[in-house]
């Protein structure tokens, strides 16, 4: 988008929101808002009934990508809490974040990242159960700030989560418990958190959203060929043309996965399963 596109945009926001009003929720549960899909599964999990989830980027949209509509914003400005993914070179949440929380001064706005080691150039921090351990912490110390009459349970429902998280941890382990040093094909790399957790490689085609040009594509296309690999992952729902291409010169296929699942216990296992059997050397 052009600079002089988004100052017009943002000066119709900030209209638009400076007008608005707010409407208090009926349920009395507490509005909270995040920005990707995996987020509302932790504030569900550690929320339950007491909360209300409101996602800003929609299934199939790229976080790197997404632009809010009007609407998405003038619902934020009744929003109690904003999760927000917090890691470094998130475009969505650098652009907007400070727009929203200007006009909704009540909001709390809450870094589910605070204390994660970040990866450069890459804001995927939900894709590691150990990232994913801290974001339910402190996801937990929000909700029971804002409501601490339910302090004790929002703790029973963070046990279990970080039960189920560490069930997970072990079953990935299990999988991958002989492919440490191996290697995946991926188009965008959204897998670096995952990779780093269980000792695996991540050879991508783009780099911060952006393919690097012909010399890069030759020598992954290079690479995986000699390492034999013969899948190319692409995230669900993005345009898979380029990446046949290159799945065609590895004697491959693509495959997609989600690395944007809502249900995100159930997508890390998919995707750790699949791992499992194209990992190569």
């Amino acid at each position: 988008m052009k600079k002089s596109a988004y100052l017009i945009m943002t000066l119709s926001l900030l209209i638009v929101l400076g007008s608005y009003s707010g409407i208090a929720s009926a349920s009395g549960k507490i509005q909270v808002a995040v920005s990707v899909l995996p987020q509302a599964y932790f504030v569900e999990r550690l929320g339950g009934n007491r909360v209300n989830v409101q996602v800003m980027i929609p299934a199939g949209a790229s976080p790197e990508m997404y632009e809010p509509t009007p609407q998405q914003l003038v619902r934020l400005s009744d929003s109690d809490i904003y999760i927000k993914v917090g890691a470094p070179a998130f475009p969505f949440e650098e652009k907007y974040l400070h727009i929203i929380a200007g006009k909704n001064k009540k909001m709390t706005l809450v870094n589910m990242s605070d204390g994660t080691r970040y990866r450069e150039q890459d804001p995927h921090v939900w894709l590691s159960p150990f990232c994913v351990k801290i974001a339910a912490r402190n996801i937990y110390q929000a909700l029971s700030l804002y409501d601490p009459q339910y302090r004790d349970y929002y703790g029973k429902n963070l046990t279990a989560f970080l039960r189920d998280i560490e069930k997970l941890d072990r079953k990935i382990r299990t999988l991958l418990t002989d492919k440490r040093g191996y290697a995946f094909l991926v188009y965008h790399p959204a897998w670096g958190y995952f990779a780093d957790e269980y000792g695996l490689k991540q050879m991508a085609i783009e780099e911060e959203g952006k393919i690097k040009g012909a010399s890069h594509i030759r020598e992954m296309i290079d690479i995986a060929r000699r390492k034999g690999i013969k899948v190319l992952f692409v995230q669900k729902g993005f345009d898979t043309k380029s990446a046949r291409t290159i799945a065609h010169e590895i004697g491959g296929k693509v495959v997609e996965v989600d690395p944007l699942e809502r249900d995100w216990l159930k997508g890390m296992e998919a995707f750790a399963e699949i791992l499992n059997q194209v990992l190569r050397k």
